[in-house]
C-alpha cells in the first residue's frame, strides 16, 4: 500500500516529517504535531484540525478564527491559511484527506462532488474522534490485516466528516427530505399490509434502510405519531369497519386486527374511540340502518 504521507510531505518543508508523528493509509494521513507556523500555506487536499488548548489564532483567507479544543476546524483544498504566530503548543492533530477521495464520497452520498466545508470551529461528533484514534492505533501497531482495517476506516472517517461537519451540501436538505418522505411512505404501506404480523421496530427500520433511532425520529416528525401509535390507529380503524358489519364476534375482530386477545383489544378500543367495541357495534349498526 502506497502511503498518502509520501505524497503529502512533498508539500511540507523538508524537516517537517522529522518533528511530527505520522499515521497514514493510501487516502488519509493523520499527524501528531506540537509546532504551528506563520507561513501562509494552501494544501492540495482537505484538512481537518483537532486543536490543542493553547493554539494561536488561525487565519484563513485573511479572516481570523479562534480555535477551540474538542472542536474540529476544516480547511478546503488550496485555501491559504496560517497562524498569527509561530509557537510550540500542546499536541494537536491535523487530518489530511485526498481531494479526489473526499469528492468521490460526496458524489456517492449526495450526487454532487463539489464539496466545500464552511470554515469555523464546529462541535466534533464523538464518532469522528473514535474513528480517528482507531485509525492511528491501526497505522501504528500494524497488526495482521491492518491494511484492510485502514481501508474501512478511510471510508468511515470520510463519511462521518461529510455528515457531521458543516458544508455546502449539508445546507441543502431537499435530497434528504425527499428520501425521508419516501421512506415514511414505504413504512406506512408496510404497516397497512402487516397489521397482524409479528415484527419489531428494528424490522421496520431495516425494511426502509434506516437505523431504528433515526427512523422513529423522522416518522414522528412527518406523522406526529410513533410507528407503534400509527399501527394501533390502523388496527382500530379496521376494527371499526368490521364491527359495523356485525359479521364477526368481538373476539374474532380482535384477532383479525392483530390484537393478542379480546381484553387487550377492548381496552385499547375504548381508550381511543371513547366507547366499548360492543357499544360501538350497536351504534354503528343503528346509524347504518337509519341511513338506509
Amino acid at each position: 500500500m502506497k502511503l498518502y504521507s509520501t505524497e503529502l510531505f512533498t508539500e511540507f518543508p523538508p524537516d517537517i516529517p522529522n518533528i511530527v508523528k505520522t499515521y497514514s493509509s493510501d487516502k488519509i494521513t493523520i499527524l501528531k504535531a506540537r509546532n504551528v507556523f506563520s507561513e501562509p500555506k494552501g494544501f492540495g487536499c482537505y484538512k481537518f484540525l483537532l486543536p490543542a488548548r493553547n493554539m494561536p489564532v488561525a487565519v484563513v483567507e485573511k479572516k481570523k478564527y479562534h480555535l477551540e479544543q474538542q472542536k474540529i476546524f476544516p480547511v478546503n483544498p488550496d485555501q491559504v491559511h496560517l497562524f498569527n504566530k509561530e509557537k510550540s503548543v500542546e499536541t494537536f492533530i491535523p487530518i489530511f484527506i485526498q481531494t479526489d477521495y473526499m469528492k468521490e464520497f460526496s458524489h456517492l452520498l449526495s450526487g454532487k462532488s463539489g464539496i466545500f466545508y464552511n470554515n469555523g470551529s464546529f462541535n466534533m461528533h464523538p464518532n469522528i474522534s473514535r474513528l480517528v484514534f482507531q485509525f492511528m492505533e491501526e497505522a501504528e501497531n500494524k497488526q495482521l490485516g491492518y491494511e484492510f482495517v485502514l481501508q474501512s476506516l478511510n471510508s468511515q472517517i470520510t463519511v462521518s466528516l461529510l455528515r457531521n461537519v458543516s458544508n455546502n451540501l449539508s445546507n441543502d436538505s431537499r435530497p434528504k427530505e425527499y428520501s425521508d418522505i419516501r421512506a415514511i411512505k414505504r413504512a406506512k404501506e408496510f404497516l397497512q399490509s402487516h397489521l397482524c404480523s409479528d415484527f419489531s421496530l428494528d424490522d421496520l427500520a431495516s425494511f426502509v434502510n434506516y437505523s431504528p433511532y433515526h427512523f422513529i425520529r423522522i416518522f414522528k416528525k412527518h406523522t406526529g405519531k410513533t410507528p407503534f401509535e400509527y399501527l394501533t390507529e390502523l388496527k382500530i380503524e379496521k376494527a371499526k369497519g368490521l364491527l359495523a358489519t356485525k359479521s364477526y364476534s368481538i373476539t374474532e375482530v380482535s384477532f383479525l386486527c392483530g390484537f393478542a386477545n379480546r381484553t387487550h383489544f377492548s381496552t385499547i378500543f375504548k381508550r381511543m374511540v371513547g366507547m366499548t367495541p360492543s357499544f360501538y357495534r350497536n351504534s354503528a349498526a343503528y346509524k347504518y340502518f337509519n341511513r338506509v
